[in-house]
């Protein structure tokens, strides 16, 4: 029985033109972001051990202990 496959050329004009097609944007959540700048921070410390550990606070964490010392 003959199996329905796609000619090579077809194939190769296929994989030709998915270079033109636009990529999607990753969407990523607040944690998932969160946790990618908390790596990148830890791998381009230099010196500051806290740093490197990931001992810190970031601008959204101050914004929500500020916001909740306030109510």
């Amino acid at each position: 029985m003959k199996e329905k496959t796609m000619p090579l050329w077809l194939k190769k004009a296929a994989s030709l033109f998915s270079i033109f097609q636009i990529p999607r944007i990753p969407q990523h959540g607040e944690a998932q972001k969160s946790k990618y700048r908390r790596e990148v921070v830890r791998q381009t410390s230099n010196g500051n051990v806290l740093l490197q550990l990931g001992h810190y606070l970031t601008e959204e964490e101050i914004d929500r202990l500020k916001k909740d010392l306030a109510i």
